[in-house]
């Protein structure tokens, strides 16, 4: 499942489209820091970035990418920087830890085509990290029943952990239940009359906020709408 495949579609040109994107959508971005400033009640699922060195890789499943060229690098972009305003909050988790730069990662998708088969722990290996946060986007979709008139947001990914210790790699971690959708409250045929864009954006934000969760304590969601 977890191939080293991430390098489709994920170019410089890419990057910038993202940043550019990302920018747009302020705040709303890095709205999981507002909940995770101090102690939480939901504890990290996996809280073994503290003082590491970490890359974060995207890969999405092929059919995902015909349809939206930009996921990979826009998956990876929101949660880098989810995970540098969480830093800048003081997350526990997040204490010391060192981010390979989103476009460092991409610079060497497109300079290595070659190990696009191989697994995250052999990626892992030849990333100048501890940690590797391995995101698959595995389904994504903007209509339902690919209705073009009504309009939800639904993703879903499996992250892994590949910890390296004296140039060994190890998968720590696996979750392969991250989903979401939006708008969170939409009925499952969707909505209508929502701006196609402001949809992609907020379902990678949404899906970002779930992964970012991961790996840092959390106050618990108690609206029970969600």
């Amino acid at each position: 499942m977890y191939s080293g495949r991430f390098w489709r579609g994920a170019s410089i040109v890419t990057l910038l489209t993202a940043l550019m994107l990302l920018a747009c959508s302020g705040c709303e971005v890095v709205g999981v820091a507002a909940n995770i400033v101090g102690p939480g009640d939901v504890p990290a699922a996996y809280a073994g970035l503290k003082g590491q060195r970490v890359a974060v890789v995207v890969w999405a499943d092929p059919a995902v990418m015909m349809d939206h060229p930009r996921i990979s690098a826009d998956v990876a972009t929101s949660l880098q920087h989810k995970f540098q305003q969480a830093q800048d909050a003081g997350v526990n988790e997040l204490k010391g830890t060192k981010f390979l730069p989103t476009n460092q990662i991409l610079r060497f998708q497109d300079a290595h085509p070659e190990l696009q088969s191989d697994s995250a722990e052999q990626i892992a290996l030849r990333l100048p990290v501890t940690r590797l946060v391995y995101v698959e986007v595995v389904s994504f979709s903007l209509h339902p029943n690919d209705s073009p008139d009504l309009s939800r947001g639904e993703a879903a990914a499996n992250v892994k952990v590949i910890e390296v210790t004296n140039h060994k790699a190890k998968a720590t971690y696996e979750n392969d239940e991250i989903s979401c959708a939006y708008p969170p409250n939409s009925p499952p045929e969707g909505l209508p009359n929502l701006d196609e864009q402001t949809v992609y954006h907020k379902s990678v934000d949404a899906m970002t906020t779930e992964v970012a969760k991961l790996f840092m304590s959390y106050e618990a969601d108690t609206d029970t709408g969600q």
